[in-house]
């Protein structure tokens, strides 16, 4: 049974990370097909931020999966900035899916808190990077 856990993890680690690295240029496709069609679509991008925060939560937390970042170290990075890209874009998207949906906010409402939302995830990517500069989730103990 705990392998069978394992195995269920990794997949959907490997599912979840996927979509957190190309979840960006999905929300750039829907922004540009809400902005050219002014029409809403399927918006899972709030859905696909926690998801993605609490399995990148539980793969540092859990000392069994933490084997992933020391064999592949640039992974806990690059996982980072496109979390934080997703958090930027995918709350655009879904400000401006609101906006064709509803009729509310505004257009042009819609469209500035969408590139508010957008330099906030790159400030604060800048700010977090800058603070905590990229290096992998783990020390092994022959860095120590």
């Amino acid at each position: 049974m705990k392998k069978f856990g394992k195995t269920a993890f990794y997949i959907f680690f490997a599912l979840i990370g996927f979509s957190i690295i190309v979840g960006p240029l999905m929300a750039l496709r829907d922004i540009r097909d809400i902005l050219q069609y002014e029409t809403p679509v399927g918006s899972l991008y709030p859905m696909m931020i926690c998801l993605g925060g609490f399995v990148m939560y539980l793969s540092l937390r859990l000392e069994g999966f933490r084997w992933i970042y020391q064999k592949w170290p640039i992974l806990w990075p690059v996982l980072q900035m496109g979390f934080f890209m997703l958090i930027g874009i995918g709350l655009a998207a879904t400000f401006l899916n609101s906006w064709a949906e509803n009729n509310f906010p505004s257009k042009g409402i819609a469209i500035t808190l969408g590139v508010i939302s957008f330099i906030a995830a790159r400030v604060l990517m800048s700010y977090w990077f800058h603070r905590f500069p990229a290096s992998p989730a783990v020390v092994t103990r022959r860095e120590l």
